[in-house]
């Protein structure tokens, strides 16, 4: 098998779920273990909002960052490889081991949702097959996967790119609550959840980042049904915990009650500090 340039992925055709077997079966021959598909649909949808799959020193690698430094330990402690390196700021776990690397590319393979990493995962094949001349060539799968709220891959990407956002009036009466998520070149995917939610709206911005942003309280409801089946890992579990809170109380009107406002606007900065 050779190498191959990605195709147009938005051609319509897309993968419609999530598959493990073929990491799975080469992660039990290095580990004598399997790991757990929710989590690695998470793990999935988390690298494919804040990694990059690049070339460093002739050779792939793969690199995570964050501002939370505890969930990067707990990626590398359960794929049982990678490191961790903290800076003033931020952290990033790398991968540059290329038998993990092997094992990162068969698990991305056919599980991507973003044209721009499976354009990255490309570059990765290319590379390998030119270098391993005498090894079986790594074939990238053109069709990206279809966004489903059946799998935990959208709840890894809301942990590196979403937010859940309280805005209350200035004379404290009026609440809203939104849930955003952004991406660069995302409006294919954010296509997508606006018609999986049935409401939303979606922001061109500079250097061709999109938003997608939802206001809708009735819709809001599956967003919260979806994160109660595919928990959020990050502290942003933190933030959908308060926000929740402020949703049921604007739901049942509880919000209109003077002496609830206070309380709420403390969730609502609360919320913030957890969405950073």
């Amino acid at each position: 098998m050779m190498g191959i340039a990605a195709k147009n992925a938005y051609d319509g055709n897309y993968i419609s779920d999530l598959s493990f077997v073929n990491f799975n079966q080469l992660y039990s021959k290095k580990y004598n273990t399997t790991l757990d598909p929710n989590w690695l649909g998470w793990f999935i949808g988390f690298a494919e909002g804040d990694g990059y799959l690049g070339i460093n020193g002739n050779i792939p690698v793969f690199v995570l960052t964050q501002k939370e430094s505890k969930i990067l330990y707990e990626i590398k402690d359960i794929l049982k490889f990678g490191y961790v390196k903290e800076f003033e700021d931020f952290s990033r776990f790398i991968v540059r081991d290329q038998s993990s690397i092997l094992l990162l590319f068969h698990l991305f393979n056919g599980n991507l949702h973003l044209k721009s990493k499976n354009d990255q995962l490309v570059e990765w094949s290319v590379l390998w097959n030119s270098k391993n001349n005498n090894k079986e060539k790594l074939l990238v799968l053109t069709k990206l996967v279809e966004l489903s709220f059946k799998n935990s891959w959208f709840s890894g990407f809301t942990d590196a790119e979403g937010c859940f956002n309280v805005y209350i009036s200035k004379n404290n009466k009026g609440i809203s609550l939104r849930f955003i998520v952004d991406q660069k070149d995302g409006l294919p995917l954010f296509n997508q959840l606006k018609i999986i939610l049935g409401s939303g709206s979606i922001y061109t911005r500079k250097n061709n980042n999109c938003r997608f942003a939802i206001t809708n309280i009735s819709k809001l409801a599956l967003i919260i049904e979806y994160f109660n089946v595919y928990t959020l890992r990050s502290k942003k579990q933190f933030a959908i915990a308060k926000w929740k809170v402020i949703y049921n109380c604007v739901l049942n009107k509880e919000h209109k009650i003077p002496s609830n406002m206070e309380n709420l606007k403390r969730l609502s900065v609360l919320i913030n500090k957890d969405n950073d």
